[in-house]
């Protein structure tokens, strides 16, 4: 997809009826403001590692089976959607105090927070940035996505009584625990069953496994920001994270698209059927009078 310069995100709308799953892609933008590069002592091309990949493209043919689809325009290397706002090391900021709230987690402290300092080690600025810009970065690329992101999945929920957040993302591959075993080919996190009805994680299993694909749960990832903060069952709210291997679909190193790519897609346009079906099936047998479900009343997605 071709991400224009200006708006924080890019909107895929559903082609036909829309279904209760909204698809978030929060690390594929790419689209590096002139300001950045002039900022970073890295180049572009050395910032793309922190790239997910053409994640967005993969997710079109969800959109196509009536989800839809909200996909960052900014790279992570202008700030990470996936952090929470405060999650930031203060020793990054060239005048910390001047912010109230921050939160050193281990991932801000190796130079991960909302706003990445460090890259495989290495600085990405010369020195560190002033709390202004961390804020204009919240103010212009943060805020509106997750508001965006907020107002859809509420949309779905007064359409349909529920709402699935699939939060997706691509992963290294990564040496297996045991020698001898497969690589993990897709992490689904439901922050250890908190976020998502098991029947939908188990939906997905069921079809990714059937595909041939190794899936393990919540390893090495359980889901980040974006799954906590949608992942409210209870309230009909629910969120999973879907980690997909990148050799499965692209060059690790130049994140070309390799001859996986199609099949892929085509995997995950099933997912998304497979999920919205599950989600209505869920919807039914809670409000087994309802058939269709009615529109119900909006929640928060917080």
């Amino acid at each position: 997809m071709q991400h224009g310069s200006g708006a924080p995100y890019l909107i895929v709308a559903p082609v036909g009826a829309p279904m209760p799953v909204v698809l978030s892609s929060p690390h594929s933008g790419q689209c590096y403001p002139e300001a950045l590069v002039a900022q970073a002592r890295l180049t572009p091309e050395q910032l793309r590692a922190l790239e997910d990949g053409p994640v967005d493209e993969l997710l079109a043919r969800g959109c196509a089976s009536g989800a839809t689809l909200i996909a960052a325009t900014y790279p992570r290397a202008l700030v990470d959607l996936n952090r929470e706002a405060c999650e930031q090391d203060p020793d990054s900021l060239a005048d910390p105090a001047s912010l109230s709230g921050l939160r050193a987690t281990v991932k801000a402290r190796a130079g991960l927070g909302v706003v990445p300092t460090r890259l495989l080690g290495e600085p990405i600025y010369e020195g560190r940035l002033g709390a202004a810009e961390l804020e204009r970065r919240l103010e212009e690329a943060y805020r509106p996505y997750h508001a965006e992101l907020a107002a859809l999945a509420a949309d779905r929920r007064r359409r349909f009584g529920l709402s699935l957040v699939l939060d997706c993302h691509s992963m290294p591959t990564l040496p297996p625990a045991i020698r001898g075993e497969r690589p993990i080919d897709v992490a689904l996190g439901d922050r250890y069953g908190r976020s998502c009805h098991p029947a939908l994680v188990e939906a997905a299993e069921r079809l990714l496994a059937g595909a041939g694909l190794r899936v393990a749960r919540n390893r090495p990832y359980a889901g980040g920001h974006i799954t906590e903060l949608h992942g409210r069952p209870g309230h009909g709210s629910h969120a999973l994270q879907l980690e997909l291997r990148r050799q499965l679909f692209m060059d690790e190193r130049t994140h070309a698209r390799n001859g996986g790519f199609g099949a892929v897609q085509q995997l995950l346009g099933e997912l998304t059927r497979t999920l919205s079906q599950a989600l209505l099936d869920l919807g039914a047998a809670r409000c087994p009078r309802q058939q269709p479900l009615g529109p119900a009343r909006a929640l928060s997605s917080a």
